[in-house]
């Protein structure tokens, strides 16, 4: 009797100890992401980023793939966005590379499981596409990803079915940056794609584009549970699709959560929203 006590406390130890040293090398993990994370942004050349991103790439995705790492938050992970939303459906990865040229280039990977985090389907977003008012109207998979740093999400539900509000960011080049207000749906195959038309128009996404000089906020209030934007326009009046002079006026966008989807309000000032 007293053997199989002993024994049993030695394999509990034993369970206890590789549950620590499981725990130790997410967090040893998140030192190394962030060290390739740090050599992407601040990488002399071209060459060294694009190393160092191949190497990240790699690196991380044998980690997701790690039983476990579902659950783990990753937040002390640097120079790397990770979104989770409250019901646990899917954890999302991005980051871009700044090359020299002042161009930027994504990447993003998808993480889906089941809440224990059993079950899991892992999606390299392929950035392939440009961001442009064209695609607006279209429905995309993971391998026709536009590329963009996203930064929150707001989850929304309408006739039974849960969307995913994406808010991104996209540096775009010297002379303009972008926003973007995409959505994120799941389907039943646990199959990701972005864009809806639960907007009041037939966008499936927003795109904002502005002079990169002149820097616009896009985010999401929790109490009033409006998405808020500086509304813009060309700062002459006329040069209409040269968004390198598109400027706030001082007033404000906002997407209000409506049972049918986002309502669009325009050129609204702060002190009428609250």
């Amino acid at each position: 009797m007293i053997a199989k006590k002993i024994s049993l406390s030695i394999c509990l130890c034993i369970l206890f100890t590789n549950l620590i040293s499981q725990e130790i090398n997410f967090q040893d993990s998140e030192k190394k992401i962030s060290l390739l994370a740090n050599k992407i942004l601040n990488g002399e050349t071209d060459s060294i980023k694009n190393d160092a991103n191949k190497e990240l790439t790699n690196y991380l995705l044998q980690i997701i793939d790690q039983k476990k790492s579902y659950p783990y938050t990753f937040k002390e992970i640097e120079h790397i966005s990770v979104l989770q939303p409250k019901d646990k459906k899917f954890k999302l990865f991005t980051w871009f590379i700044p090359y020299l040229n002042g161009e930027f280039e994504y990447v993003g990977i998808l993480q889906i499981c089941n809440k224990r985090g059993r079950k899991c389907k892992i999606y390299q977003l392929k950035n392939n596409i440009n961001l442009t008012e064209e695609i607006i109207y279209n429905q995309l998979d993971y391998n026709t990803w536009y590329g963009c740093l996203y930064y929150d999400i707001i989850p929304i539900k309408i006739d039974k079915k849960r969307y995913y509000t994406l808010l991104g960011w996209d540096g775009n080049n010297k002379k303009t940056t972008k926003k973007i207000i995409d959505i994120l749906t799941i389907d039943k195959h646990n199959k990701p794609f972005f864009g809806a038309n639960i907007f009041d128009d037939q966008k499936k996404r927003i795109l904002i584009e502005y002079g990169s000089q002149y820097p616009i906020s896009l985010q999401y209030d929790d109490e009033l549970e409006y998405i808020v934007f500086d509304h813009i326009e060309p700062m002459d009046g006329i040069s209409k699709n040269d968004f390198s002079l598109y400027v706030t006026n001082l007033s404000y966008d906002i997407l209000k959560k409506t049972p049918f989807g986002w309502k669009l309000e325009q050129n609204i000032y702060l002190n009428n929203i609250k």
